[in-house]
C-alpha cells in the first residue's frame, strides 16, 4: 500500500434536515457511489478510490450519525440511509450510478436498489451481502461496552488497532480514525461512536434481510474468506452467499482470501474485479 495518499477536501450537503459529510475524487466516468461500513466514514475508501477515478466519478456518503456527518435521533434504519443515499444522487444531478457497499453499506445498495431501481445501474457488495438478521452471533463486537474517552488520540488508535488485523492499517484507516473523535483541550479524545451511539445502527443491521428478489441490477458480491469464519458462523456466512445467487437475478461471487476489509488488505484483486464487472 502507499505510504502517502491524496484525499479530497470534505465537502457537506444538507439532505432531509441532517448536514452530510461526502468525498468527491472526481472523475469523467459514469458516477459510481460508495457506501462504508458499520462505524466507518468516507475516508475508508482512501486507498481505493483513486484507483476508481480513471473510469468512473467517484463520490462516498458518510451516514448519519457518523463521522463528520451530524449525529441523529432517528433515520437509523438501512432504507433511511437508502434514501439519504438516494438525496444525495438528486443533490447532484445524478440520475442513474453505480452503487458498490462495504459490510453494512451492503445493505444500503440493496434497499437502494429495491426501492429506486432507475437510480442503480451496477451494485458491488464488498463483503457485504449478509443476511444479518440470521446471524448465529449472539453478541457483535459493536455490542461490548468499550471506553468513550482516551488520554490521547494515540491512545485510540492503538484501542482501535488491536481491534483490527494488522493488513488494514495504512492512510485510509488513518484518515478515518482523525474524523471520528472529538479533542479536547487536554489533549484527551472522545470516540463519537459510542456503544451507545451505535446501538440503534446495531439493531437496524442485526433485522435486516436483502430483498435480492427485487433487484433488477446486475450485482457481484465479493466475499472475504479467512479464520474469522468458524463453526455456525461459516455455515451462516456460504447460506448468505447460496442465497444471493440463487435470488439475485444477475448475481456473480467473488471469494477472497482477506479480512472483512478487503478491498484494503486485498485491494489490486478487489479493484481488477470491480473494473471487469463494471465495465
Amino acid at each position: 500500500m502507499p505510504d502517502r495518499i491524496d484525499i479530497p477536501p470534505d465537502q457537506f450537503v444538507t439532505l432531509d434536515g441532517v448536514r452530510f459529510h461526502y468525498l468527491d475524487w472526481g472523475g469523467d466516468g459514469e458516477p459510481l457511489l460508495l457506501l462504508a461500513g458499520l462505524g466507518c466514514t468516507a475516508h475508508v475508501f482512501a486507498e481505493l478510490a483513486p484507483h476508481l477515478s480513471d473510469r468512473f466519478r467517484v463520490l462516498a456518503l458518510t451516514r448519519r450519525g457518523h463521522g463528520l456527518t451530524d449525529q441523529v435521533q432517528a433515520g437509523h434504519a438501512l432504507t433511511d440511509a437508502a434514501e439519504d443515499a438516494r438525496r444525495l444522487l438528486d443533490a447532484l444531478g445524478i440520475e442513474r450510478a453505480h452503487v458498490a457497499g462495504h459490510s453494512m453499506g451492503g445493505g444500503e445498495v440493496s434497499a437502494l436498489a429495491a426501492r429506486h431501481p432507475g437510480r442503480v445501474a451496477r451494485i458491488v457488495y464488498l463483503d457485504g451481502a449478509y443476511d444479518w438478521a440470521d446471524s448465529p452471533t449472539p453478541e457483535w463486537p459493536e455490542e461490548v461496552a468499550s471506553p468513550d474517552t482516551f488520554a490521547s488520540y494515540a491512545d485510540y488508535v492503538d484501542f482501535v488497532h488491536s481491534l483490527l488485523p494488522d493488513s488494514v492499517r495504512g492512510p485510509a484507516m488513518d484518515a478515518m480514525l482523525r474524523t471520528t473523535v472529538d479533542t479536547r483541550a487536554d489533549g484527551s479524545v472522545m470516540d463519537r461512536f459510542s456503544t451507545t451511539a451505535s446501538a440503534p445502527f446495531v439493531h437496524a443491521l442485526k433485522t435486516f434481510r436483502h430483498p435480492y428478489s427485487d433487484i433488477a441490477a446486475p450485482a457481484l458480491a465479493v466475499y472475504a474468506l479467512g479464520d474469522q469464519w468458524q463453526g455456525a458462523e461459516a455455515t451462516w456466512r456460504a447460506a448468505c452467499r447460496d442465497r444471493f445467487a440463487a435470488e439475485t437475478a444477475n448475481a456473480r461471487v467473488i471469494e477472497l482470501r482477506a479480512s472483512h476489509y478487503l478491498f484494503i488488505d486485498r485491494r489490486d484483486d478487489v479493484l481488477a474485479a470491480m473494473h471487469e464487472f463494471l465495465a
